[in-house]
Order: structure tokens, then C-alpha cells, then sequence
């Protein structure tokens, strides 16, 4: 009879054993498919976490770098943050655009006044003309002005006569 348990209690752990590997290729998987590793080959497990951490690092630095950008953006604004809230400071506003380093992406950062969100409409309106799809747009308000970071996806049209 005891024979009988211990069958029973290994084809559990069998059982139990199967479901995590087979979990754990699922999460793998998932993981692939949001890091996109450089290689197109099918890589190890160990592998593929090195890569996530290599991945999750670089983002780290780019969000240590935005914000660098972002505070620069507003030691370079010609608006005052210390004037009345009641009136706009920035009497013009200030247009910056940087191409990133794979030169799909293109970065477009406006500061303006309060009252100057038709400027916002009319940038997008160009980008996409132009062939930029919007993919990420921020916004953040300090005082009387407003910071817009839009990030576009550039897409590259080529016409054959």
C-alpha cells in the first residue's frame, strides 16, 4: 500500500514540476517580447534576464537624462516662476526639438503660458503632417507655465517616380 502513496505523491510533483516550467517559459516569453533583444536568435534563460537588467538600466539613465533635460529646460525658460500667478510671465513661447540617438524618434519640448494651448494643437497637427506618429506626450505645470514633452515616431517615406 505504501507503494501505491508514493506513486501517487511523485506524479504530483510531476505534475507540480511541469506546471512551474511551464510557467516560467510563459513569463520568459513575456519578457522577450517587451525587452526585444538585439539578437534574433532564441537565447537562454540567464541570458535573457541579463539582457532585462542591461534594459532596465539603460531606461534608469535615460530617465536621470530626461529629468537633466527637464530641469535645464527651465533654468533656460525665459519665463519667471516667482511672478503673479494672476498674469502669464512668458510672453512668447519657447520651442525646442532634439532628434534622439536612433534618429526615428524626435523630441519636441514647449514652454508656454497657460493660455497658449493652441500651440500644442498646431505642433501636433505638423508632426503628423510631416509623417510623425505621437507616441507619448507629457505635460507638467510649474507656476504660471507649462512644460509639453512630445515624443513622435518618425517614419521615413520614400517615393518612387
Amino acid at each position: 500500500m505504501e507503494g501505491a502513496g508514493n506513486s501517487s505523491s511523485r506524479v504530483e510533483r510531476n505534475m507540480k514540476e511541469r506546471v512551474r516550467r511551464k510557467e516560467m517559459t510563459n513569463l520568459l516569453s513575456q519578457l522577450a517580447f517587451l525587452i526585444k533583444p538585439q539578437q534574433t536568435s532564441k537565447v537562454s534563460g540567464p541570458e535573457l534576464l541579463d539582457h532585462a537588467a542591461n534594459y532596465i538600466k539603460r531606461l534608469q539613465e535615460r530617465v536621470e537624462e530626461q529629468k537633466g533635460r527637464h530641469e535645464t529646460l527651465l533654468k533656460e525658460s525665459p519665463c519667471d516662476p516667482n511672478y503673479k500667478k494672476t498674469t502669464s510671465s512668458c510672453s512668447s513661447p519657447v520651442l525646442n526639438i532634439k532628434s534622439c540617438e536612433d534618429s526615428t524618434c524626435l523630441e519636441v519640448n514647449l514652454i508656454c503660458g497657460l493660455n497658449n494651448n493652441l500651440l500644442l494643437h498646431e505642433i501636433i497637427s505638423v508632426l503628423q503632417q510631416e509623417g510623425a506618429e505621437v507616441m507619448n506626450l507629457t505635460q507638467n505645470n510649474e507656476g504660471d507655465r507649462v512644460i509639453f514633452t512630445i515624443t513622435s515616431q518618425v517614419y521615413i517615406r520614400c517615393y518612387i517616380i
